[in-house]
């Protein structure tokens, strides 16, 4: 595999319905471990994005998540059946956006990283 197939690899993650398995473990397990877990996963994938370069593709795999989290609502997908909301559209557009606002603090700190690796490099390249 090239370098750059290497690099996509973790944008995989989008074809996954998180937003639903998020709700569906939080529901089943009566905690909020699973949204703790794929909002620490979601930053993470931004910051990925961030120091790659590859946030197009981040925000092609954002939009083919909330199509499919919609598709699975739509379709009355045994996940939905787990949700004690009158609607489901109204439990998971909140995790939509947290997980979107997880993502803008990893790309936010992918971004700073950034930064700060090239003023170090030239510091050490003006010290010469």
């Amino acid at each position: 595999m090239n370098k750059e197939r290497i690099k996509q690899f973790p944008f995989v993650f989008f074809l996954i319905p998180y937003i639903h398995i998020s709700l569906a473990m939080d529901y089943l397990f009566d905690s909020i471990i699973g949204i703790f877990l794929f909002v620490l996963v979601t930053a993470i994938i931004g910051f990925f994005a961030k120091r790659t370069q590859q946030l197009p593709l981040l925000v092609i795999g954002n939009i083919i998540n909330i199509l499919l989290s919609g598709l699975l609502i739509l379709q009355k997908s045994p996940l939905v059946n787990l949700y004690h909301s009158s609607s489901p559209f109204t439990a998971i557009a909140p995790l939509c956006v947290l997980f979107l606002i997880s993502q803008i603090t990893g790309i936010f700190w992918g971004s700073f990283f950034i930064k700060e690796s090239s003023l170090t490099l030239n510091k050490k390249t003006s010290d010469r």
